[in-house]
C-alpha cells in the first residue's frame, strides 16, 4: 500500500546500499581524466579501484552485511535455523568474496570500456599488461582477504559504526605508510605496494596479510559459536 511507511523505505535503501556504493564508485571512474596513454591510464585507474574499492569499499560491504544483523535484529532469525552457526558465517564470507570477484571484475572491465570508447585509446598495449593486471589482480586478492577483519569488528560491536570507522582509518594510515621503508610490514599498506613497488614485498608482508585474514575469520567464527548473544 502507497505510502510506504518510512520503516519500510529505510529498509529498502538498506537493502540495495550494495548497489548503491558499486554505482558510486563506477560514477567516480569518470573523474580525473588527465591521462593521455594507456598505460598512464590503467596504471592510475587500477591503482585507485584498489585503493577506495578494495580497501573502502569491501570494507562497508563486508561491516554492513554483518553489521546489518545487528541492527535489524535478524540475526536472532539465523540463529533459530537448525544449522551450525559456523556454517551461517561460512556462507556470510563465501557470499561476500563471490561479490566482490564480481565488483572487481565488473570495475576492471568497465575501465578498459571507458578507455576504448569514450576515452579512445585505441587497442590495448601488448608490453607489460599482464604484468599490470596480474598485480592488480593480486592487490585486490589481498583487500578481500584485509576486509574479513570487518565481520569479527561488526559482530563483536554488534553494529556498523566500529567496522566502518575502522575502514576509513585503516585506509588513510595505509595510504601514508605505504610510502614509508617499513611499509611493507604494515598489511593494508601491501596492496597499495603490489601496484607500485611489487618488489619492495616480502614473505612477511605475505604472511602478515595471511595472518589477519586468518585470525579475522576464526575470530568470528568463534564469537558467533562461543561468545556471542549468551546474555
Amino acid at each position: 500500500m502507497w505510502p510506504m511507511t518510512k520503516l519500510e523505505l529505510k529498509k529498502i535503501w538498506r537493502g540495495k546500499l550494495p548497489i548503491y556504493l558499486f554505482l558510486g564508485f563506477v560514477l567516480l571512474l569518470f573523474i580525473n581524466h588527465s591521462a593521455h596513454s594507456w598505460s598512464a591510464y590503467l596504471v592510475g585507474k587500477l591503482g585507485w579501484i584498489t585503493l577506495i574499492m578494495g580497501m573502502m569499499g569491501f570494507g562497508v560491504l563486508n561491516s554492513w552485511v554483518f553489521g546489518r544483523e545487528y541492527q535489524d535484529e535478524t540475526f536472532k532469525d539465523l540463529l533459530a535455523l537448525p544449522i551450525s552457526r559456523n556454517q551461517i558465517v561460512g556462507a556470510k564470507l563465501i557470499a561476500l568474496i563471490s561479490a566482490e570477484v564480481a565488483l572487481t571484475l565488473a570495475c576492471a572491465g568497465w575501465t578498459v570500456l571507458m578507455g576504448k570508447t569514450l576515452l579512445q585509446f585505441g587497442d590495448l598495449p601488448k608490453s607489460g599488461l599482464a604484468s599490470l593486471f596480474g598485480h592488480f589482480a593480486l592487490a585486490m586478492l589481498v583487500d578481500m582477504a584485509l576486509a574479513c577483519l570487518y565481520p569479527l569488528l561488526a559482530s563483536l560491536s554488534r553494529g556498523l559504526l566500529t567496522p566502518i570507522c575502522a575502514a576509513f582509518a585503516v585506509l588513510l594510515i595505509g595510504r601514508l605508510m605505504a610510502g614509508t621503508p617499513s611499509g611493507h610490514y604494515f598489511p593494508w599498506a601491501v596492496p597499495l605496494l603490489a601496484m607500485g613497488q611489487f618488489n619492495s614485498l616480502n614473505v612477511v608482508s605475505w604472511l602478515l596479510v595471511l595472518m589477519v585474514g586468518v585470525v579475522s575469520v576464526l575470530g568470528t567464527m568463534y564469537w558467533w559459536t562461543y561468545q556471542d548473544h549468551t546474555d
